[in-house]
């Protein structure tokens, strides 16, 4: 892998973990950084969903399914503590899944209407996001508990975390998009030498 790409590579995921914390910090508070809480997301999916976009503007579609699993195994590791059990592995599983397709689903898709003002375009990944974690959240829910009756305040909060940290990521996307060319300069990468 190129050293150029690998730097572009980690300032996009950068740029979008910062993006999904600031508006965790904004909505949310400090308590984001608290690992017990579900308000974590803002951090780790902020994290892992700017990642996950960053390889695949960069075409790194191997590594992909790698940092998925990798991915998949770090969640359930910071949020198991000593022990995993099914219920765990189908929630991370279902969860990173709607962002990870999320994700997926904006680069195929919403990213080839260059019409479109970038940051309107992150816009769509919001409600992509929101739509999925709903559903696959409300399918974690179903299946843990076996109880199909619908709770509003689930329904919300599955909206909300997905909402925010979707912006978060994408504006924190766009930002870098946007200011690629002075952040090269700034850092010297269009000089680096590839390996």
């Amino acid at each position: 892998m190129k050293t150029k790409k690998l730097i572009k590579i980690f300032l996009m995921a950068l740029s979008g973990s910062i993006g999904s914390i600031l508006m965790g910090i904004i909505f949310l508070g400090f308590v984001i950084f608290t690992p017990s809480t579900p308000s974590f997301q803002f951090v780790t999916f902020g994290f892992f969903g700017a990642l996950f976009f960053s390889l695949f503007e960069y075409n790194f579609l191997k590594e992909q399914i790698l940092v998925f699993i990798v991915i998949l195994v770090l969640q359930l590791v910071i949020f198991s503590g000593r022990y995993i059990n099914l219920d765990l592995v189908i929630r991370d599983l279902f969860f990173l899944g709607s962002l990870f397709i999320s994700i997926l689903l904006y680069q195929k898709f919403i990213k080839r209407y260059t019409r479109l003002k970038l940051y309107i375009r992150s816009l769509a990944l919001v409600v992509i996001y929101a739509l999925l974690n709903i559903l696959f959240g409300l399918l974690v829910f179903i299946i843990n508990t076996n109880n199909i009756s619908l709770e509003p305040r689930l329904i919300y909060l599955f909206a909300r975390n997905a909402i925010l940290i979707g912006l978060g990521i994408g504006l924190g996307v766009d930002f870098y998009i946007q200011n690629k060319a002075f952040l090269f300069n700034l850092l010297r990468i269009n000089s680096l030498k590839s390996i």
